[in-house]
């Protein structure tokens, strides 16, 4: 699969099928503690990286707000109509967000 970066997001540069793995949201994996903190501290700009989300009856937190190579911090989907959906994956028990497309 192919992405092209333009200015601050991605698009997707070939189609997809429903049920493509698209890419991860990578990041800080942090507990709802330290996410709170950070958010105290981060300018607003960073807290949009900020992904919470409920695993195990817990409620965690990926940290993508340090510019890294991955290009999951840089997707922006339509709320309305979106055509990717975040499924979480287990490996070695710790969360991994995944998209996949719909």
């Amino acid at each position: 699969f192919v992405f092209e970066e333009l200015g601050r997001g991605i698009f997707a540069s070939v189609p997809f099928e429903k049920g493509d793995f698209l890419l991860e949201y990578r990041g800080d994996l942090i507990s709802k503690q330290e996410c709170e903190r950070r958010q105290r501290i981060y300018h607003d700009l960073l807290k949009v990286f900020m992904f919470e989300f409920h695993f195990n009856g817990k409620l965690w937190c990926v940290d993508a707000a340090t510019e890294n190579s991955s290009l999951g911090r840089l997707v922006n989907d339509d709320h309305i109509n979106p055509n990717a959906k975040i499924k979480y994956l287990t490996v070695q028990g710790k969360p991994h967000l995944c998209l996949f497309a719909v």
